[in-house]
């Protein structure tokens, strides 16, 4: 069953049928949507795209350290475009410019 924050467990990721990012594992499975920026909920809002109430996730994160059974996050995706790329880290600018 869906957390307050949207997180889901293993079964509920699988059934959803998005891509999964595996922390620790093989990395995205299936490929990882081209074009967009996936950022968890905090961070769109940090960067001044927040996550509109209709709107679903494009990919989830598998967090080890969260508290089972939901420990996959949901991400959205965002365009370089919409957010304040003046406060994107290091990594996530390197993600934007490359466009993937």
């Amino acid at each position: 069953m869906v957390d307050q924050n949207g997180w889901l467990s293993r079964s509920e990721v699988v059934a959803c049928g998005k891509p999964v990012y595996i922390t620790g594992g093989p990395g995205w499975r299936p490929a990882r949507p081209e074009g967009w920026l996936l950022l968890p909920r905090y961070r769109c809002a940090e960067l001044g795209a927040h996550v509109a109430a209709w709107e679903k996730p494009a990919a989830y994160l598998h967090v080890p350290k969260a508290i089972p059974p939901n420990s996959y996050a949901p991400l959205y995706a965002r365009s370089p475009e919409q957010i304040d790329r003046n406060r994107l880290t290091p990594s996530e600018l390197a993600e934007a410019e490359r466009g993937s």
